[in-house]
């Protein structure tokens, strides 16, 4: 070929080449950031809208639907779904994949402000149009814990926040846990009666107080002065001695009326570590920066820390999201260096430990060829792109190994160096690029994959067609040229006919003995492949969308019923924790009582606790047991909902049993989510199961009078601003001390607002400026009302969702939508199925479509090769029968076919199947073009090619071993490493393709020259003046 003949004609231009690939590759390695998952931009936009107090129904008809409305114009929207919780509304609209982030979130920013009129006019801030962004989420999580006061903890993680802010690479660090201080104005409800005061006037004085208003400036000679009127507080004892007012000649303090509390804020939730009261650090990474390196500094500065803090503190990191990467990226060092020692083994059986040498340098040039690449891509070393280096490691000598062992073939035979190079690399060069081609046709519809879903796994056929084309590049430029110049053989071995092998010999005699039964062999081929596929269709593991693996996190998230305060969601996780506590392989224990709920605001009956498995080799059971027994123990605890489920891994794609029931009518559509939960509540492996759906929130509703309160002229929004004031305060201002900001907050002493009677005694002015009680011009009941109400496309929804355990999933769900068939539904009323089947059934449907496409492209690369539609088919078969071998190492290994790992294997194998039988028919083509008889050609290029197409299976088998079977060689530290969160995730991947892969290659060596055979006999008896 013109490239390699170049390339042997300018060795020095190649040495330099190398030097360079060398250099830049090395550089581009140890600078490429390291991140956990892949940066994916998600299409979601968020509109969060706060307005406190307020219910839920409210929150719906005063914020929700307003807002609804205006979105629904929206162009490019998959689905608007939203939640009216206590106190908040948050939206969320789902674009389609390939929009513009940017324009998305200025399109709802426009809509927002449209609705701003129809929203009430006393919101304390503007609805939020945020987006969600995966880089911004945590890598690392800290959490000061200790036996003292929680102000000491707060001080403490506040100042470790201001360190770690420092640090290079670091974006952010989010305190949680802790109160704020506030500066109370606590007044007194029989004091205010007593002097006819209302709490409005309370409010007044303070906000005309605390003031810092700018005089102007005044030239006074030759000088100008600011003039200010420095009237904020100082000292929160100064409230004290403020006056009032002046009321019948008598001068009223604040002193009289109120006290000032300097306290911290109403508790909304606690946080512990094993026990231990605690406040978390959330530090988060900018976008590009190295996740290993920011993880080492923020832990150099921790250990410096530690001794730093005071006595009975300890800090503990609760979550590393750099320890997964760390042990990815030693995985792929590690499979480097095993890829080379096992290719040089494999192949000094065949060329020599010399010989051997030069098909291996195809594994560091090409890898650091993609290394460059990648960094000129701007892509970085994520789960993703590393599992692809590594699936990747096997196929790279592939072409390499073709070259090599052509041009020790054709020294074999008598040939100079680099005579030899340069007639193997002509011979060979145009099926090894149509071999590539094929590999980089089977990932190439891949990258078209839409989605959340494709936006994480593109960067795996984006990662393969660089590092499979790096190959190519080293197989036609690098391998010749060195071997031309340094592949020597012994003497010995020259001009003389090495005796075949007792291996080749019998598949001579094999192949021979197939020659004569064709149709014997063609025909017991594909009966084997509908035998292995119907015996798995009976005897499978089931359909899977990712595999299952051995969590090293988990959480148990406890549901008191609607309205149950902090302290009885509090007694509730402590039980937990204590049953927790009992698991010798969890290290960490973080509970989480009132947490966010899903509307964003705090809620007190909700409760998180984090769980963390110590490392996997020093666990003494799988953890999944471990969350079976917790699951088990929590059963007999009443009173709340209970769930207990993994860190799920890779995208999201939620959980495996998720059902919507929509309608108009809540209460209808309780009937009907009550009537599904008990059909389905006894289905075998459905456990947690539980609904969204809050109900029975109990409130205090207060009916004004309308006609009494004209008749004081007051109005029942100032009656409403009078009764939050009081029962939830109202922020008068706020105290500076230093850089500090601190809320003064108005509100009843705590014992003075505990029933119904504190709220009907309330004082509420009146025009003659003598207050009132609320109980004259207003009825308060007791009711309930709606905790929350969820939206989907502004229809009411609730769901149904439910984890699975010691079952297959898609087993459970199909269980389950058998149950709920015979269902009736109301006119208006539908039931759909979401969360993890949804995306399955669009992984499915995109992965049949990019098989197809990866076919079709496939064999018109064949085509163009062999200009030949029959021998394209022919070579196409090695794809039909590569199947035989998935379902046979599916049912070996007890594997789930997995919708995205199985099925992107089959894909893949289709690329590199074909490969075998390229180079196998082009030689055939070439021994029937120089005149040789069909059968003798058949059993010669059988015979030759043999070696190569053995050499080239071994090689990508032996490479994704290790990832089969859990299996590998740390060597830094020199010992095994048994299992391995890799292994669990990507092996079933690597299963498809050994096994499909090993069959097909033996398949090949026998069908493919069958068919041809086959092939040449029709054309000899229609068209005998054509060849195949």
């Amino acid at each position: 070929m013109l490239i390699s003949d170049a390339a042997i004609d300018r060795r020095s231009t190649v040495f330099a080449l190398m030097l360079i690939i060398l250099i830049v590759g090395t550089y581009s390695y140890m600078v490429l950031p390291r991140e956990s998952t892949p940066d994916i931009t998600v299409p979601y936009v968020l509109v969060i809208t706060t307005y406190e107090g307020v219910t839920p129904d409210d929150i719906e008809s005063l914020i929700t639907y307003p807002i609804e409305r205006k979105l629904k114009g929206l162009k490019d929207v998959e689905k608007i779904t939203s939640v009216s919780a206590e106190g908040s509304s948050m939206i969320t609209i789902e674009f389609v994949p390939d929009v513009n982030i940017d324009n998305a979130l200025q399109w709802v920013r426009d809509k927002v402000d449209q609705a701003k009129g129809d929203l009430p006019k006393d919101l304390e801030n503007d609805p939020s149009v945020l987006e969600i962004n995966l880089s911004e989420f945590p890598i690392l999580m800290v959490a000061v814990s200790g036996e003292v006061d929680e102000a000491v903890l707060k001080a403490v993680g506040e100042k470790l926040e201001d360190r770690i802010e420092e640090i290079s690479g670091v974006l952010d660090v989010v305190l949680t846990g802790g109160r704020e201080r506030q500066i109370r104005v606590e007044f007194d409800p029989d004091r205010l009666y007593a002097y006819r005061i209302s709490l409005g006037e309370i409010v007044q004085a303070i906000r005309q107080e605390n003031v810092n208003i700018p005089g102007g400036s005044i030239d006074i000679g030759q000088g100008k002065y600011l003039i200010r009127i420095p009237g904020e507080f100082s000292d929160p004892d100064e409230i004290d001695n403020l006056v009032l007012l002046e009321r019948d000649n008598q001068v009223i303090y604040f002193k009289d009326v109120a006290r000032i509390v300097d306290s911290f804020e109403d508790r909304t939730s606690y946080a512990r570590l094993n026990g231990s009261q605690s406040v978390s650090l959330a530090i988060k990474k900018r976008t590009g920066a190295n996740i290993i390196e920011v993880a080492d500094r923020v832990f150099a500065l921790l250990n410096a820390a530690d001794e730093l803090v005071p006595q009975g503190i300890q800090l503990s990191v609760t979550f590393n999201q750099s320890k997964d990467i760390r042990k990815m990226v030693s995985e792929l060092e590690n499979n480097i260096i095993t890829g080379l020692i096992l290719v040089v083994l494999v192949l000094f059986m065949f060329l020599g430990l010399r010989n051997s040498l030069f098909v291996a340098i195809a594994i560091p040039f090409s890898m650091l060829l993609s290394f460059s690449v990648l960094q000129l891509f701007g892509m970085t070393l994520n789960m993703v792109v590393l599992f692809s280096l590594i699936l990747a490691l096997g196929m790279l000598v592939d072409n390499a190994i073709v070259i090599v062992e052509n041009i020790y073939r054709h020294m074999q035979e008598g040939f100079a160096a680099i005579k030899a190079a340069k007639m193997a690399a002509s011979e060979v060069g145009w099926p090894v690029i149509s071999s590539t081609a094929t590999t980089l046709c089977a990932f190439f519809p891949m990258t078209f994959w839409p989605g959340i879903m494709g936006e994480f796994m593109r960067f795996l056929p984006l990662t393969l067609i660089i590092t499979l084309t790096a190959s190519l590049f080293v197989a036609l430029v690098i391998n010749p040229s060195v071997c031309g110049h340094f592949m020597s053989l012994p003497k010995k071995q020259r001009h003389s006919e090495k005796a075949p092998s007792q291996i080749i010999t019998l598949y001579g005699l094999t192949l021979e003995y197939a020659l004569k039964h064709r149709l014997l062999v063609v025909v017991a081929s594909f009966m084997l492949l509908i035998g292995i596929g119907g015996t798995y269709a009976v005897l499978g593991h089931g359909i899977e969308l990712f595999p299952e693996i051995e969590p090293n996190n988990a959480f148990v998230e406890i549901t008191a019923p609607e309205g149950a305060n902090l302290a009885a969601s509090n007694a509730l996780s402590q039980r937990v924790e204590a049953v927790t506590a009992k698991e010798q392989d969890i290290v960490h224990v973080v509970a989480e009582v009132g947490v966010s709920g899903t509307g964003g605001n705090p809620q007190s009956n909700l409760t998180k606790i984090s769980l963390d498995f110590i490392d996997r080799d020093d666990r003494s059971e799988d953890s999944r047991q471990v969350l079976d027994r917790i699951r088990t123990a929590l059963i007999p605890i009443s009173g709340a909902e209970f769930k207990v489920e993994k860190k799920e891994e890779g995208p999201p794609t939620g959980p495996p049993v998720s059902i919507e029931i929509s309608g108009n009518e809540i209460a209808v559509i309780d009937q009907l989510v009550a009537a599904a939960r008990q059909r389905i509540k006894d289905v075998d492996g459905l456990v947690d199961l539980k609904d969204d759906f809050a109900k029975a929130k109990p409130e205090i509703r207060i009916n004004v009078d309308r006609e009494k309160a004209s008749l004081l002229n007051l109005s029942t929004a100032e009656i409403s601003e009078m009764v939050k004031a009081a029962i939830s305060g109202t922020k008068l201002g706020v105290y500076r001390e230093g850089e500090d900001e601190y809320d003064i907050v108005a509100r009843m002493t705590e014992e003075r607002r505990q029933s119904v009677a504190d709220i009907k005694n309330l004082l509420i002015p009146s025009s003659n400026g003598d207050p009132v009680p609320l109980s004259t011009i207003a009825d308060v009941e007791l009711g309930v009302g709606f905790g929350s109400i969820r939206h989907i496309d502004q229809k009411r929804v609730v769901t149904i969702s439910a984890e699975t355990y010691g079952r297959n999933s898609n087993e459970v769900l199909l269980e389950v939508q058998d149950k709920l068939s015979s269902m009736q539904f109301p006119p208006g009323y539908q039931i759909t199925y979401s969360g993890e089947q949804e995306e399955q059934q669009k992984a499915a449907a995109f992965l049949s479509k990019a098989f197809v496409g990866a076919i079709l492209l496939i064999m018109l690369v064949l085509v163009t090769q062999f200009n030949s539609l029959l021998q394209t088919l022919i070579v196409m078969t090695s794809v039909l029968l590569s199947l035989t071998g998935v379902f046979l190492g599916l049912m070996i290994t007890s594997t789930p076919f997995g919708i995205i790992m199985t099925g992107i294997g089959v894909i893949s194998l289709a690329g590199v199947v074909v490969n075998n039988a390229i180079v196998l028919i082009d030689y055939i083509n070439q021994l029937l073009a120089e005149g040789m008889e069909l059968n003798k050609a058949l059993i010669r290029a059988g015979t030759v090619r043999f070696r190569p197409v053995m050499l080239t299976a071994t090689t990508t088998i032996l490479g994704l071993l290790p990832m089969a079977i859990g299996v590998s060689f740390d060597f830094k530290s020199l010992h095994w490493i048994i299992g391995g969160e890799s292994a669990d995730w990507w092996g079933p991947m690597a299963v498809a393709v050994i096994f499909g892969l090993a069959f097909a290659t033996l398949l090949t060596l026998v069908v493919v020259p069958v068919l041809y055979s086959l092939a040449e006999s029709a054309r000899n008896k229609f068209y005998p003046q054509k060849h195949v």
